[in-house]
């Protein structure tokens, strides 16, 4: 076990290979690839597990780099380097992935692009390691665009749906808005210190200058928030539902999009450097959490509702980091990792157990897909913060930091969980409650497809129950429950709960007299605030508009015309010569004395001018 904590880099490498060998060999192993591929998460699950032992041990594990660009005097490295965060990100990432592939062999078993979607998910898993084990920025910003780049293969797997192919278009172009952030702030931090290696970067992060530690950490932020789906870049995370099911557990609940809050985590001296930037954080992850609350309620498809609350957990997240509770903020990741993938996947079994992702078109599932139904609950639960299970401890130490650091955004965060476990509540009610609505025949799925629900479910209950040793393994100390917090959290969430459940016994006729209340807000929440349209007005329309006069103008006017008409002029006069040639010894004759004569009066008119010149100097 020893070996993988020393050699990390297997986390990357192996499923880099791996993702070739199933790429190549679908045809010859069918779908025994799927089972192959599973070497790629089991690889990050066991590197994980041997470096949590061996730090808990007491044993550094080992680490390594080489010289990656080396010119006129500048050298950048990359490696990389097991710690703490490391151990406890690429459990995560292992585990879930690990799930994520095993249901995959239920749900994707009639899909054509089989063998590619194994082999992408390996490509993934080995892209989220190398962001994980890097020892500096540059290594992490290659795994990051890396995972990008996967994301939108797989947002995109369906690409002969026009609706699968616009949202991976969505998805890539506004993560890179936040990706150039993220470069500028490694270019300045680059400048100042000279180095991007965290083991020279941090420990000196506290002597940058006050200005310049803020412009750093907003830009890496910028970047973070890209990632993590944070308001205002938030838009790309519901279009990626667009994904295939499973996709949707491994990189838009659980790994990818945790990659901003592990950023941020990672590089903790830079924004420990400038309150400014914690505040700003602290201000977007409390807002976006609330707000994609809100949105949640309104969804009738349930992968929208849970698209939604991963954006408003991951506002938990990002609120504790402007706490300065970043450790409490990786508690939640990992928690939250654990039952949201659970959700996901569950929305899967729901999916592929009744082939429609309407909760108005679902409805007593319970009786037709226990396995699910309960493991449903459990995830439920865990995200409406009811104890024992694990979302109560972190989700109760994200509110105590926050209030305890701000009260007006923990009042936001409380306000939050309340509708977490009202909108949760009413995805459950209108799936498994009351009588089926759909047309179909719903069934539970196989093994393959219930085993991660359980495994899940069961990591959900009690992975809350790590937070001590989570806290001891990233350098920090263990908790101690706050019961105040937790009284008024737990109370909130029953209450709340109840109020779901009494509201939505009704089904479907609950929406209509919520909206009959609301009025016109039910329909704005349903359109997610309009904000899609605000963007789309102000900043998409606009540039295609003025993109589409470039083309027009110059490039077909102006480059097309300068290349065609060169082409055209030349196509003249090589006709006009070409009808010189006639063939007439008397007209050649004549060409060439009134070539002679021009020449000669030209080469005159040149002497003079020339002895003109002279003169006159």
């Amino acid at each position: 076990m020893t070996w993988f904590a020393d050699n990390a880099w297997i986390t990357v490498a192996l499923p880099f290979v791996l993702a070739v060998a199933v790429a190549i060999s679908g045809r010859v192993l069918g779908r025994a690839v799927a089972w192959l591929a599973m070497l790629a998460p089991l690889s990050v699950l066991v590197t994980g597990v041997s470096a949590y032992l061996a730090i808990a041990g007491g044993r550094t594990p080992g680490e390594g780099s080489f010289e990656w660009i080396s010119s006129a005097g500048m050298s950048i490295s990359a490696g990389w380097h097991v710690d703490g965060l490391v151990a406890l990100m690429l459990l995560v990432v292992g585990l879930v992935a690990l799930m994520v592939m095993v249901f995959s062999v239920g749900y994707m078993a009639e899909e054509p692009g089989f063998t590619r979607y194994f082999a992408l998910l390996c490509l993934f898993t080995g892209s989220m390691s190398a962001l994980v084990i890097a020892d500096g920025l540059a290594g992490l910003f290659i795994g990051w665009e890396l995972v990008g780049a996967c994301s939108y293969l797989l947002i995109g797997f369906w690409f002969t749906k026009p609706e699968a192919a616009a949202a991976a278009v969505k998805a890539f172009l506004t993560t890179r808005v936040g990706d150039i952030g993220l470069l500028l702030g490694l270019l300045l931090l680059w400048r100042e210190v000279g180095a991007l290696d965290y083991a020279t970067l941090l420990p000196v992060a506290a002597q940058l200058a006050p200005g310049v530690a803020t412009v750093a950490a907003l830009l890496l932020a910028v970047g973070a928030m890209g990632k993590s789906a944070q308001f205002p870049l938030h838009i790309w995370l519901p279009d990626a539902m667009e994904g295939p099911t499973p996709v949707s557990a491994l990189i838009h609940a659980a790994t990818m999009v945790a990659a901003g809050v592990f950023l941020v985590s990672r590089v903790w001296p830079v924004f420990e450097a400038s309150p400014a930037a914690q505040t700003v954080v602290l201000a977007v992850g409390a807002f976006t959490a609330l707000a994609a609350a809100t949105i949640a309620l309104a969804q009738s498809d349930i992968k929208k509702v849970l698209a939604y609350s991963t954006i408003s957990q991951l506002g938990f997240m990002f609120a504790a980091l402007g706490a300065g509770a970043w450790i409490i903020a990786m508690f939640h990741l990992a928690t939250h990792a654990a039952f949201k993938a659970l959700l996901f996947l569950g929305s899967g079994s729901v999916i592929h157990g009744t082939g429609t992702q309407d909760l108005r078109k679902m409805g007593g599932l319970a009786k037709a897909m226990p396995v699910t139904a309960v493991t449903w609950v459990i995830g439920s639960l865990a995200l409406a913060g009811v104890p024992p299970l694990a979302g109560f401890f972190s989700k109760d130490e994200v509110l105590h930091a926050v209030w305890s650091s701000q009260p007006i955004a923990g009042a936001v965060l409380f306000a939050a969980s309340a509708l977490t476990a009202f909108y949760i509540t009413r995805a459950t009610m209108l799936a498994f409650a009351g009588s089926y609505r759909g047309s179909g025949h719903p069934h539970e799925s196989g093994p393959v497809m219930a085993v991660p629900l359980v495994v899940l479910a069961a990591v959900a209950a009690v992975a809350g129950f790590g937070g001590g040793r989570i806290a001891v393994l990233l350098g920090g100390h263990a908790e101690k429950l706050h019961l105040t917090t937790a009284a008024v959290s737990t109370g909130i969430a029953v209450v709340f709960i109840a109020l779901g459940a009494l509201v939505y016994k009704r089904g479907v006729f609950a929406d209509s007299a919520l909206e009959s209340k609301l009025g016109p807000l039910w329909p704005v929440l349903g359109r997610a605030y309009g904000f899609d349209a605000l963007v789309a007005s102000v900043i998409v329309r606009p540039v295609t508009t003025f993109c589409s006069w470039l083309y027009r103008t110059v490039d077909r006017v102006v480059i097309d015309g300068a290349a065609e008409g060169t082409a055209w002029l030349a196509n003249r006069t090589g006709d006009v010569l070409r009808r010189m040639q006639m063939g007439d010894v008397q007209w050649y004759s004549s060409l060439v004395v009134t070539g002679f004569i021009v020449l000669f009066v030209l080469s005159i008119m040149w002497q003079r001018i020339v002895g003109f010149v002279g003169v006159g100097g």
